[in-house]
């Protein structure tokens, strides 16, 4: 074979477009682990029982619900800056955790009850 057949004439004759490629693949390379990664997680994270340490928005993707509908419906505030944990947003307010987890918790059926009642046939 010539020198300009083999892949080294071509990354001789094109290092720019060579360098293009394999920063291509690397990315989708670095993509396609992250996917797999999270899609691992939150498989085995679904349907996770509330507890103090959880923001809303982790309540919410653990449940496959909207984040913002639980904030509405339990009453509790909108993020403002970072995401706060329910032990914080009790905290704040000055209740026990226990009641803001019964907050969120019914929320999440009233949620859930309604998205069920929608696909019933």
């Amino acid at each position: 074979m010539t020198e300009g057949r083999t892949m080294r004439g071509v990354a001789r004759r094109h290092p720019v477009l060579v360098g293009v490629v394999v920063l291509s693949l690397c990315l989708a390379l670095f993509f396609a682990g992250r996917f797999t990664v999270r899609a691992i997680y939150w498989e085995q994270h679904r349907e996770e029982a509330v507890a103090g340490w959880m923001t809303v928005g982790y309540v919410g993707r653990s449940w496959g619900l909207d984040p913002r509908e639980i904030d509405a419906r339990a009453g509790l505030p909108l993020p403002a800056g970072h995401p706060l944990t329910l032990e914080e947003i009790a905290r704040m307010r000055g209740v026990p955790v226990a009641e803001v987890i019964a907050e969120v918790e019914a929320a999440v059926a009233a949620l859930r009850a309604e998205r069920d009642a929608g696909r019933a046939p």
